[in-house]
């Protein structure tokens, strides 16, 4: 891999710009990765021909990590005459390096439409702090439509089983397309995410990472803000994100632990993702122009977002609340008698 690496000595930030401008390591001052990162050597990556399917095609190289899913998100489509691949060509595509430094670097790819992405990133002179921040130029003469979502994996140790996941309040709509022997939601329910049941009318804490075998994919709408936090109090881990809800104001959660059987994962995905995007469900483009979810941009024109990253202590307390600027607020301790 030819990579950039990017340090502050209290966070480490390794980034493949020749595979997606994916993002590998998020390592705090001890060296551990909060990403899932496998290290298998199967299946066989794409580069020996296609597997004659297009989602079987992104996840043969597909190890955990960090894609940007840009301009589509989910089922592969064609929009403007083009066909999109699944998750998005930028992905998986070479990103060109605009500038690279020991905390900072800028990368910028074009798209199958007439789009332009650059990503910015820049981590804290000091503390454990990423800023990312993004922009969309449009290149052609008409109005576009894209799809925007980041797609994060964490993974142990992060995520060990009982590890706790705090976010605001939102609306936890179930996928209606996967099922199997060890999905435990009913595929299609809807739920508040402090009273979800399983698909035997259980109550489930989904804000605790399970050991299990589970296979999970919901979308989280309706969110009260925009951030939240992972943490393994045992370990003493923690990780926070925040972002601007304008662009992103659903979040997609996907569980993979243990479960999946096919390609890539065969039993060993480890697996919580919580992914900021901007719309749902993981149809594609074509389908939320139709549903009127996708996002357009006019000729010229410029969007911008940002994101950011941050790695704390973990404790007992549930965090309440994590600012732009990376800041971590906690619930008060309980009063000793």
């Amino acid at each position: 891999m030819t990579g950039i690496v990017l340090s502050n000595g209290a966070m480490t930030l390794r980034i493949d710009p020749t595979h997606g401008a994916e993002i590998t390591h998020i390592e705090d001052a001890a060296g551990r990765n909060m990403l899932f990162m496998a290290n298998w050597r199967s299946p066989l990556p794409l580069s020996h021909g296609s597997y004659g399917n297009g989602v079987l095609d992104w996840l043969a190289s597909y190890r955990g990590g960090w894609q940007e899913l840009f301009p589509n998100a989910g089922g592969a489509c064609t929009v403007m005459g083009t066909p999109l691949p699944f998750h998005g060509e930028v992905s998986r595509a070479g990103w060109k390096v605009d500038s690279v430094g020991p905390q900072s670097c800028t990368l910028s790819t074009g798209t199958r439409l007439p789009l332009v992405l650059t990503r910015q990133m820049q981590l804290d002179p000091v503390l454990p702090v990423l800023r990312i921040d993004e922009t969309v130029q449009n290149d052609g003469p008409t109005e576009v439509p894209y799809i925007w979502g980041h797609h994060p994996a964490f993974g142990p140790p992060l995520t060990a089983p009982g590890s706790r996941i705090d976010l605001p309040g939102a609306q936890v709509v179930v996928d209606a397309g996967l099922d199997g022997p060890h999905v435990d939601l009913m595929p299609g329910s809807v739920h508040d995410w402090d009273a979800v049941i399983d698909r035997q009318g259980a109550p489930l804490d989904l804000a605790c990472v399970p050991p299990g075998p589970v296979q999970r994919l919901c979308y989280l709408t309706a969110l009260q803000a925009g951030w939240y936090a992972i943490r393994n109090p045992q370990a003493g881990l923690g990780l926070a994100m925040s972002w601007d809800l304008a662009t992103f104001p659903n979040l997609w959660m996907w569980q993979e632990i243990g479960a999946g059987q096919g390609m890539p994962f065969y039993g060993r995905g480890a697996i919580t993702a919580l992914e900021p995007a901007s719309q749902f469900p993981a149809s594609g483009l074509e389908a939320a122009i139709a549903e009127g979810t996708a996002r357009t941009i006019a000729p010229g024109q410029t969007a911008r977002t940002w994101l950011t990253v941050s790695l704390f202590d973990a404790d007992s307390r549930p965090v309440t609340g994590v600012g732009p600027d990376g800041l971590v607020k906690h619930a008060m301790r309980p009063k000793e008698h």
